[in-house]
């Protein structure tokens, strides 16, 4: 990953070359709309629920793939799809919520998670069209979100996915989020 760099080594930038950057991307005449501090603070927090809903489903894909199977989404043939998706999407989480916290590959981590997420918000407003009372399998049952939102699929879940897809739009569409230098 990280190559130590010293003075003198191709690629070395100093600490002041790193913060002057840093000033010229928020600089007065910037266009921005959100502040760097909340920019940072919603990356952070998005990579911190992706990386915490991830945990759960990794250990157990099996209880993730009971949990997809309950939502009734996938009928027919797509019923074998079930298996693949509680495999690859809770390392896709994962990975996504790295990468938001490491502040490298941004915008297309950004673009997975509102993907993601969209998925969820129809998924879970199709289960409380249905009048279904099932566990959202989100893999956030513990700590504060479990408290704010609940556990279940219901109209708690679909506000805590839309707080975090105005969180998403807000990493995504900041200028902050490509790893481009001006010019």
């Amino acid at each position: 990953m990280g190559i130590l760099r010293l003075p003198g080594d191709v690629g070395y930038r100093s600490m002041s070359e790193i913060l002057s950057e840093q000033q010229e991307i928020n600089a007065p005449g910037d266009k921005s709309l959100v502040p760097k501090i909340f920019y940072h603070a919603c990356r952070l927090l998005l990579g911190a629920v992706f990386i915490i809903a991830s945990i759960d489903k990794l250990e157990r894909p099996w209880d993730f793939g009971r949990a997809i199977f309950v939502y009734d989404f996938l009928r027919g043939p797509l019923v074998y799809l079930i298996n693949l998706i509680a495999i690859i999407m809770p390392p896709l989480e994962l990975v996504t919520g790295l990468l938001l916290i490491v502040n490298k590959w941004v915008r297309p981590a950004a673009l997975l998670i509102l993907a993601m997420n969209l998925v969820f918000i129809v998924a879970i407003a199709s289960v409380m069209v249905r009048g279904m009372d099932i566990d959202c399998g989100c893999g956030l049952d513990v700590g504060i979100i479990a408290m704010l939102a609940g556990t279940q699929a219901d109209a708690g879940a679909i506000v805590r996915d839309l707080v975090f897809l105005v969180m998403n739009l807000v990493v995504l569409l900041s200028p902050l989020s490509t790893n481009r230098k001006k010019a």
